[in-house]
């Protein structure tokens, strides 16, 4: 029975500790960098988890805010707000930033906004640090332009000018009177978000005349007290029904449609918990492997000191002082290494930041806090009890008498139950570096498969950016036309530039939908016809981009809003409406109706676009003359001869040319949009990659350490088989064999462990199975390599042992 050392003789444990810590300078190092790398890096993880996943929204009373309604049209959002008695306060927001223009002496500046209703600060809970909130008039058509900005914007742009409440500044080409500055930090609907604005049913991105019918507004609101989640999406149900019922070709009236109410958090994160979650599992991984490797560290040292452990149990101590002391010396080390682990964090966040390359919700509040440093503290103490309890148990229960009968170092060389200790914790090495392997392979081939799969265009030499125009001043149709025509006639003089072209939106970035209808076909309710993309585009887009004209033309200039509609459809679309194609009836002359108006007559067929990202398949899409069609905001895409970038200053003075006030914004190349759309799938391969590698290089280090104490253990051994006649390769195969030994048993219990963990990774691979035998059988052998690698030099060391000496070993 052990009694654990308590109150002045833990004290004096803890002294012991760092008197022989500081005895054995080298074992100490490597102990802790071992412990600050599993550590920091489960603590820069979890800082990220703790800010976006775990810490309640920094608004009123947060799980009482509720995610209502997303997609839903102005008139459902009314409906909802007179009907619902739920909900304490109903507000809306856009689905989407709004692109602003701030235009002033400094020079135009594109801006993100946000278009909410009059009451969203006052149903968050949230007072802004100067002027004041929307009022409800201001939130009505016609209403007075106002605007709220945010403190990072204030500061930058404004100087922090306390007077700013009351100042006019023109956005969008149309004057308004700055109300209210918001705190510093705050993200709401969006990150990111420099500019609020009312009327979020006027969202500029939407054409006047198809406001009405669009579903985008997001429904928020507070439950009341008493009143659970269950209650208000029953209840929502019920509203539903009737809104089917009272609406029934609307589109956010889908008779087989199911809403319910969520918290607002959950809606905010719903794109990456699973990815955080799965990387903190990743690294927890990593952070067991540290504990084996420290946990082998202090079984050698163990060993070493057993005639040390065995006079003092001789002279009186208990075995439970020697099991305190132990512990106590596994936690110093692990609790040193928690705070370089912190440091550790603290450097790698940023790193981690860029690596991730995701607009991650709540960003601006990840930081090292209180819970935090708890979380480490807490960490590294349970890291230390798991290191060193197998260490510990082994010291206090050594053979006293044995190890006085013997010399320090062959009382290091003998007691099997030791090595088995170490040998059960590199097969656990071993495992875990399997899972984190298998997984970063998966992940790996999954994006090479990616980058084989042709994205519909061809994406080397293309330069994109985007375009906002102010919709007070670009207010017809034929004014945008007419500033798109001008800006490609300008862009395509530029010497080096080949092609240019506007789009609505770009491959890989979104799109928008359309209902569509074949002319002819039995009359189908609004919300009841298939859903196609939408784009309009210059003449010359699908030239530009290396999209293939499979039938019929392309649009010309003479495609205006005075001329017949006309429409380009891809072959998705065309197999849709017609399955024989390319074989049967031509589609080519046929007419559809897109929307709640004629769509027009359809000239030509064009290859299909991954418009969705590359592991999406293509979708039915169609493209409209941008001259019938001119929207608001629109992406440039330019194809040149050289590096696109080397073209970004001659375009913007293209631009600024045709209109002083108008910026371009988003400026990326195309390749650079490609490897953003698998933005998330690549981060967790980096990250697991790192991961992976640093599990192989402390499995190695394990393996190594394994060998080499299993060689130092059995020198006498050793000796006599080479007295008897061994050969330097018998002793090099019999180390070689108790390596793979350790190696394949931990590789067997890591295909275990890997087949119940790439299930969760399901989601992010394309067109690779989750036990792909290929990758597990590279993975089983890369760790069999790395073991006998691993095991050379112990080898090596085992084949210069001279008989004579290893006799006289005792």
């Amino acid at each position: 029975m052990i009694n654990v050392a308590s109150g002045g003789a833990i004290w004096q444990d803890v002294l012991y500790s760092l008197r022989t810590l500081r005895k054995n300078l080298g074992f100490a190092a490597a102990a802790l960098l071992t412990l600050a790398l599993g550590i920091g890096a489960n603590t820069a993880i979890f800082t990220m988890i703790h800010a976006v996943l775990l810490k309640p929204l920094d608004y009123h009373d947060p799980d009482r805010l509720m995610h209502v309604s997303g997609g839903a049209t102005s008139t459902k959002f009314e409906e909802i707000k007179t009907v619902a008695r739920s909900f304490t306060e109903l507000g809306a927001f856009t689905v989407g930033r709004e692109n602003v223009t701030l235009s002033d002496a400094d020079g135009p500046e594109a801006l993100n906004g946000a278009r909410v209703s009059a009451n969203f600060l006052r149903i968050l809970g949230i007072e802004p640090i100067l002027g004041r909130s929307f009022l409800p008039e201001e939130d009505r058509p016609g209403g007075r332009p106002v605007a709220m900005i945010s403190a990072e914007l204030w500061r930058r742009r404004f100087r922090a000018n306390p007077a700013i409440v009351g100042r006019t500044v023109t956005l969008a080409a149309v004057p308004h009177i700055i109300i209210g500055v918001l705190p510093a930090g705050f993200q709401f609907p969006f990150s990111g978000v420099d500019v609020w604005v009312t009327r979020p049913a006027e969202w500029s991105i939407v054409p006047v005349a198809a406001r009405s019918l669009s579903p985008i507004l997001s429904v928020f609101g507070r439950l009341k007290s008493g009143i659970d989640v269950q209650q208000a999406t029953a209840e929502l149900a019920v509203i539903q029904r009737a809104y089917v019922k009272a609406h029934p070709g609307m589109l956010d009236a889908k008779p087989n449609s199911r809403e319910r109410v969520i918290p607002m958090k959950d809606l905010m994160v719903a794109n990456v918990r699973s990815m955080l979650w799965m990387l903190f599992g990743a690294v927890g991984l990593v952070l067991l492997i540290a504990c084996s490797n420290v946990a082998s560290l202090l079984l050698a040292r163990a060993t070493s000191r057993s005639r040390e452990f065995a006079v003092r149990v001789a002279l009186g101590a208990g075995r439970g002082r020697l099991f305190g002391h132990m512990l106590s010396e596994s936690i110093l080390l692990a609790l040193a290494g928690g705070v370089l682990g912190v440091l550790l964090a603290k450097l790698s966040l940023t790193g981690m930041s860029k690596i991730m390359a995701l607009d991650l919700p709540r960003a601006g509040e990840i930081r090292l806090d209180g819970m935090v440093l708890a979380f480490a503290i807490v960490l590294s103490i349970a890291t230390g009890l798991l290191a060193g309890l197998i260490p510990s148990l082994t010291a206090s229960q050594s053979d006293v008498a044995g190890a006085l009968r013997r010399s320090g170092d062959t009382a290091a060389g003998r007691g099997a139950r030791w090595f088995s200790a170490r040998g059960l914790i590199v097969v656990g090495q071993v495992a875990l570096s399997m899972m984190l392997l298998i997984g970063a392979a998966l992940l790996m081939e999954s994006l090479a498969r990616l980058r084989r799969v042709n994205p519909g265009f061809e994406a080397a030499n293309l330069l994109t950016m985007q375009i906002a125009l102010p919709s007070a001043r670009y207010d017809t149709l034929q004014k945008r036309a007419a500033f798109y025509e001008e800006l490609v006639q300008r862009i395509e003089s530029v010497p080096g530039i080949r092609g240019a072209a506007v789009t609505l939106t770009l491959p890989m970035t979104g799109f928008s939908g359309t209902p569509v209808q074949i002319v002819g076909q039995p009359p189908m309710k609004l919300n009841e016809r298939p859903i196609a993309i939408v784009q309009n585009v210059t003449p010359g887009y699908f030239r530009t981009l290396g999209i293939p004209l499979k039938r019929g033309h392309d649009f010309t200039i003479h495609d205006r809003e005075n001329t017949p509609l006309v429409v380009v459809i891809n072959e998705s679309m065309a197999r849709q409406f017609w399955p024989s194609y390319p074989e049967g009836p031509d589609p080519v002359g046929q007419h559809l109706v897109t929307g709640a108006s004629a769509g027009g007559q359809i000239i030509g067929i064009v290859g299909d676009v991954r418009q969705a990202g590359l592991a999406a398949d293509a979708r039915p899409g169609l493209y409209r003359p941008s001259a019938q069609v001119a929207p608001q905001s629109a992406m440039v895409a330019v194809r040149t001869e050289r590096a696109p970038r080397e073209f970004v200053n001659a375009i913007r003075s293209k631009v600024l040319a045709i209109d002083r006030d108008q910026p371009i914004t988003a400026v990326r190349t195309m390749d650079e949009v490609v490897e953003a759309s698998e933005g998330q799938r690549r981060s967790i391969m980096v990250l697991l990659e790192i991961f992976a590698g640093g599990a192989l290089l402390l499995a190695t280090i394990g393996i190594y350490g394994v060998i080499a104490y299993w060689v130092a253990r059995r020198t006498r051994e050793l000796g006599i088989r080479c007295a008897l006649g061994a050969q330097q390769g018998d002793i090099v195969r019999l180390i070689l064999a108790q390596a793979l030994r350790v190696t394949l048993v931990g590789v067997l219990f890591g295909i275990g462990g890997a087949i119940a963990m790439t299930r969760v990774m399901k989601h992010l691979l394309f067109q690779v199975s989750p036990t792909d035998p290929v990758i597990f059988t590279r993975t089983a052998l890369l760790l069999v390599l790395t073991a006998l690698v691993a095991s050379c030099i112990p080898a090596r060391r085992a084949t210069r042992i001279d008989p004579t000496s290893a006799l006289r070993f005792e």
